[in-house]
């Protein structure tokens, strides 16, 4: 009788053994996973890249940063050889970085490498990234305009509200005739809002007004 149970016994702590062993096997696997997806990427071109597709940066122009991380502006080429301007909110974390929310834009005759002639044609382009709080992207740094300036005589982007309340644009030249710009907005300026772009000596090279709430309501000035 002692010996059944003792056997009895030894079974029961064999089976509990191995329900122990498969239960942190389990555990392991799991929060290992799990762990490695609350892992960022090492670099902030990476984070973009695992989102957007390999290779998608070409060329990167600026790296502001910003509360809980920065936005990456940079350019794609196109597999047709052309040329989008992109700009990406990727948020830092302790382990890592993480692609958060961004757009592009391009178009044919925007692209480096305008000469003097082509690029006095042009004015400046400017798009719109709208402000993500409450949405399923979280908070981000956008509102922001951001845009590229051609015209060689462009030296500053001013960005003005209905209330007449005016942002400068930083501008980053990439060469002579190809400028990147940006401006951060405040979600209060609302979505009517005037660009402007001036020679050194304060004339108006172009002027957009652009509603973003009703994007067929947008009216250009160009004074060459």
């Amino acid at each position: 009788m002692v010996r059944q149970w003792a056997n009895r016994l030894i079974m029961l702590l064999v089976l509990a053994a191995v329900i122990l062993v498969v239960i942190y096997a389990f555990e392991g696997k799991l929060f290992g996973l799990q762990d490695k997806e609350a892992e960022g990427s090492p670099t902030v071109v990476e984070a973009i890249e695992k989102i957007r597709g390999e290779e998608y940066v070409s060329y990167m122009i600026d790296e502001r940063p910003v509360a809980d991380g920065e936005v990456a502006f940079f350019l794609r080429k196109t597999p047709s050889g052309g040329y989008t301007i992109a700009a990406e909110y990727v948020r830092k974390f302790e382990k890592g970085w993480k692609w958060g929310y961004g757009g592009s834009f391009g178009a044919s005759n925007y692209h480096p490498g305008l000469s003097d002639a082509e690029a006095r044609k042009e004015g400046f382009y400017a798009v719109y990234l709208p402000g993500t709080e409450g949405t399923e992207f979280g908070s981000s740094p956008f509102p922001m305009y951001y845009g590229i300036a051609l015209h060689p005589d462009i030296s500053r982007i001013v960005v003005k509200d209905p209330t007449g309340y005016e942002k400068q644009a930083q501008i980053i030249p990439i060469e002579q005739n190809f400028k990147l710009f940006y401006v951060f907005l405040d979600a209060s300026q609302g979505t009517k809002l005037e660009i402007t772009g001036y020679d050194q000596s304060g004339n108006i090279i172009q002027q957009v007004t652009q509603d973003e709430a009703n994007p067929n309501n947008t009216g250009t000035t160009r004074i060459d």
